[in-house]
């Protein structure tokens, strides 16, 4: 099916980076000034374990799916039925011919099937509205930033507010675009400005390390849940794992796991360094963007540029599994009719508008979405389908393990919300 999918190693490892290197490593600095080197440090890298480790159980899930035997299929789509006749939904009949064609045809699985697979169709609900409210949150975030830029750029002279009217028209003529073939060639160039826009952003970080003269801060427990909700954000790609894993060709998908462990390593030690960096560069001083810390002149100007294009351009790839699970909801029967989508599609964008005029702060909202959304796809959900897909073959190792990674959610998802409920009531 995706025999024409990525074989090489370099492929396989830039389109990992790519997806998983976004806008969350740029508050990291603040999230370490908030929290702490030492601290933030060991959070960062229990989250990176706890991770990775759950997205290698989305991916055992769905080998699993892939793999069994006919008899053994028959079972799991027999059960399927039955709980979705418990729940009485009207939709029970096509969700099961779904499921059923999964198993005759072994077409690509997605997050979603696993979802149906696990808890019915309760289970698909959830996958779908954490990945709708997640690409929704990290498409504000992007707007916060480029807003708060340009605005600081042109020195106030155009508010935060009016950027964001600026932007609306031609976003909303970019999330139209009923496929990602025509934004190709920007996202092309938007990961290639990421990547030099970050590596500048270092060397300035280098360059202001003697004038800052401080000791950091080692740790600050009050700050914890915080830095654990823009942690988990930094691995927004979670729940695109099963399709960077179908993005490789069939030959080439035995190497995945390894190539995502060293990829996934990585980016953690990125996020590390460029945090601790900034914060140690800026001190107290530090902004929760940190290229806001940037000296004024044409070079910091064109590295704020470039991110400034590349996450105005990554915004409509954001968007648009988001709207693609929308229309596919909206429109159960199948068709979807053009206007209506350029309706739902200019619905979300104003949605995203009207979100970070009540959360304008960077940060706070990446720690809000990570808190959330995240926590469930990057966390809580591949623990839970785990243990019922494998349900009666897991050791009390296993069992344990999944117990562990479900309880750590779910205390990151309690604390982390609580604490970033508590920051925008106090602003």
């Amino acid at each position: 099916m995706h025999d024409g999918g990525a074989t090489s190693t370099t492929t396989i490892f830039a389109n990992i980076f790519i997806s998983f290197i976004g806008a969350g490593i740029l508050g990291m600095p603040y999230a370490f000034k908030v929290a702490g080197v030492v601290e933030g440090c060991v959070i960062m890298a229990l989250v990176g374990i706890i991770s990775v480790r759950a997205m290698l159980l989305i991916v055992d899930c769905k080998n699993k799916l892939v793999s069994i035997n006919w008899s053994r299929g028959k079972s799991i789509l027999t059960k399927a039925k039955e709980k979705i006749s418990e729940e009485k939904e009207p939709f029970s009949i096509q969700d099961g011919a779904n499921l059923e064609a999964i198993m005759q045809q072994e077409r690509e699985i997605d997050y979603g099937d696993l979802g149906f697979v696990s808890l019915g169709l309760t289970g698909k609900a959830i996958v779908d509205i954490s990945i709708v409210v997640s690409q929704i949150g990290f498409s504000c975030a992007y707007l916060i930033f480029i807003s708060e830029n340009i605005a600081d750029m042109t020195s106030d002279r155009f508010s935060k507010n009016t950027v964001l009217l600026t932007l609306l028209p031609p976003l909303l003529v970019l999330v139209n675009f009923r496929h990602l073939k025509r934004l190709a060639i920007f996202s092309m160039f938007a990961d290639f400005a990421n990547v030099f826009a970050y590596c500048v952003v270092f060397w300035f970080d280098f360059e202001h390390f003697d004038r800052v003269k401080l000791h950091p801060k080692l740790a600050n427990i009050s700050g914890l849940p915080f830095f654990l909700g823009i942690a988990i954000y930094c691995y927004e790609g979670a729940g695109m794992v099963l399709a960077l894993e179908a993005s490789c060709a069939k030959t080439a998908r035995s190497k995945f796991r390894s190539i995502l462990k060293f990829t996934l390593t990585l980016v953690t030690l990125l996020s590390m360094v460029f945090g601790i960096c900034g914060y140690l560069s800026y001190g107290i001083n530090t902004n929760n963007i940190i290229t806001i810390n940037l000296p004024k002149g044409p070079f910091p100007y064109i590295v704020r540029g470039c991110l400034c294009f590349s996450l105005f351009f990554t915004y409509p790839v954001m968007m648009f599994p988001a709207v693609a699970i929308l229309e596919k909801q909206i429109f159960n029967n199948g068709k979807i009719y053009y206007y209506y989508g350029t309706l739902i599609r200019a619905g979300v964008v104003v949605a995203s508008l009207v979100i970070v005029l009540i959360i304008p702060n960077f940060s706070i909202l990446m720690a809000l979405v990570g808190s959330s959304c995240c926590t469930l796809l990057s966390f809580i959900l591949p623990a839970l389908f785990h243990l019922q897909i494998f349900k009666g073959e897991l050791t009390f190792v296993q069992k344990t393990e999944d117990c562990i990674i479900i309880f750590v959610g779910i205390m990151g998802t309690l604390i982390g919300t609580h604490d970033v409920i508590q920051r925008i009531l106090e602003q």
